[in-house]
């Protein structure tokens, strides 16, 4: 009998760089035109989270200059990926220099890994923006950072060791500067395809500029033009604040590695100080309902006990609802005055409640902006965590509520110029896919997002149909007015009589 011989296979381990690189496309790095997108929109998130959580006042600026000879044909079918500098300047609290290279040029580490809302899509920064760049051009990266109060700035040229996930330093210089000035610029080259991308990124600044009003934001592109956003309002959205996590929001392996670190002796000392919102008296009374003895100590639960604890909580009913402090939604002012921008006649907006999916927080804001200088028919604004969602749109839960309004019940039509928004914030984004570029039909989000938005219509056509009003008033005395005159220039002529006031109306200013 013949023996069969064991395959012989090397066992190859991946750093989460390598895994990254190889697996890019999760993350919208599928295509040329797509990944020069997500590269400026990862790094102009980052430029606008390091401002706000420094309290400035972001003053973002981005070049995108191409570096390789451009095509003769202008065909956009015909034309490929070319090489682009991209270069992005904010004026947040700076990076020491000492934590560059771990911030930026290693997967995986940095300031969003929290619990609370923030930009981030996967929480990579612009890190698989750099690894991207690196390995389309196998160009070095730039970084100068200045923080405030220092009259120097450190200026460092590195390269990301991607079998090894960690940057490697090729060259620091040091700058003086004024004591006053702050911020970071980040400066690498990358392959793209302009020609195919230039409106997503065009469009994607335009939204940018409506949901961060109160940030200047100046884009070159590589035609020569730029796009310029001032700012139009001075306020910054409160920050929100980190939070531990909900009963209802983990899993058991969450729990167990919860456990592995507390400190507490006992059940009851453990979901108190662990959990948020989760007092000595609803400790207590989960635990008698869960069956444990309240001193029992955390750390001698085998694995059989875990998963029936997790299964209690799952079940329990009792537990109060997540804290909306980890969650900064933009604010009516801020949304209203973004919307301005586009030149509207009116423009409404609310903000919902905190409501809950799967143990994590979210608030739902509308807004609908009619008439002025918008364009006929129906747009679509969507947000998550103030980052535009551009992809998708039709699979969006937002989209789906609009298409089963009755705008007649408004006196509107889906002929007139109308711009809905729609921006969720949350701890945990309810995203359909893994590209993360639209929000699933989940029946609590579709739910305020339907209410939002009918809240917006009844006020747009409290406008709308006072609008309406005057003008059929005016029609109607237009009409009163030539008959008046019809009548006085034919009496005129039948008596011989001059005519001496035909003005029998005045036009409501």
């Amino acid at each position: 009998m013949q023996s069969i011989k064991p395959i012989e296979t090397d066992v190859v381990e991946l750093s989460v760089s390598a895994w990254f690189y190889r697996n890019r496309t999760i993350a919208g790095f599928d295509n040329p035109a797509r990944s020069l997108y997500v590269s400026i929109r990862e790094l102009v998130e980052n430029s606008l989270d390091a401002s706000e959580e420094a309290g400035y006042l972001p003053d973002v600026s981005v070049t995108l200059s191409r570096t390789s000879k451009q095509s003769d044909s202008a065909d956009l079918f015909s034309a490929g990926p070319e090489e682009f500098k991209l270069k992005v300047v904010d004026n947040g609290g700076g990076i020491p220099k000492d934590k560059v290279p771990k911030l930026i040029g290693k997967m995986l580490t940095g300031t969003k890994f929290m619990l609370r809302q923030n930009r981030g899509t996967f929480g990579l920064g612009g890190s698989l923006a750099l690894l991207y760049g690196q390995v389309t051009t196998q160009k070095p990266i730039r970084i100068l950072t200045a923080l405030e109060g220092q009259d120097v700035q450190h200026e460092l040229v590195m390269r990301l060791d991607i079998e090894k996930n960690k940057p490697r330093i090729i060259e620091e210089q040091t700058y003086s500067k004024n004591p006053s000035v702050h911020g970071t610029t980040v400066e690498f080259s990358l392959q793209g395809d302009w020609l195919r991308s230039k409106t997503r990124i065009a469009d994607y600044f335009t939204q940018t500029s409506i949901i961060v009003p109160y940030a200047d934001i100046e884009f070159k592109n590589p035609d020569g033009e730029k796009l310029t956003f001032h700012r139009i309002i001075e306020t910054l959205p409160k920050q929100p604040k980190d939070m531990k996590p909900h009963p209802e929001g983990i899993d058991v392996e969450m729990l167990k590695q919860m456990i592995r670190k507390t400190s507490k002796r006992t059940l009851a000392k453990f979901f108190n100080r662990a959990f948020q919102r989760v007092g000595k008296t609803i400790a207590h009374a989960f635990l008698e309902y869960a069956g444990f003895d309240a001193d029992t100590s955390p750390k001698t639960l085998n694995r059989e006990e875990l998963v029936e604890l997790m299964n209690a909580m799952s079940s329990y009913d009792k537990f109060l609802p997540p804290s909306p402090k980890s969650l900064s939604p933009a604010g009516e002012d801020v949304i209203e005055a973004g919307l301005r921008r586009l030149e509207p006649e009116f423009v409404a907006v609310t903000t919902r409640s905190p409501s809950v999916y799967e143990g994590h927080p979210f608030i739902i804001e509308t807004a609908i902006a009619y008439g002025g200088n918008l364009s006929p028919g129906i747009s679509l604004f969507r947000f998550a965590n103030r980052i535009p969602l551009l992809y998708d749109e039709r699979s969006d839960v937002s989209s789906r509520v609009i298409r089963d309004l009755h705008l007649k019940h408004y006196d509107l039509k889906s002929e007139d110029p109308l711009v809905f928004l729609t921006h969720i914030c949350s701890t945990k984004v309810p995203y359909k896919t893994v590209g993360k570029e639209f929000i699933g039909d989940v029946d609590a989000v579709r739910r305020e997002v339907d209410l939002g938005f009918k809240e917006c219509l009844r006020r747009i056509s409290e406008g709308v149909r006072k609008k309406n009003r005057a003008k059929r008033k005016a029609r109607r005395e237009n009409k009163l007015q030539n008959y008046y005159e019809f009548l006085a220039e034919t009496l005129s002529a039948a008596t011989g009589r001059k005519i001496t006031h035909t003005v029998l109306f005045e036009k409501e200013r």
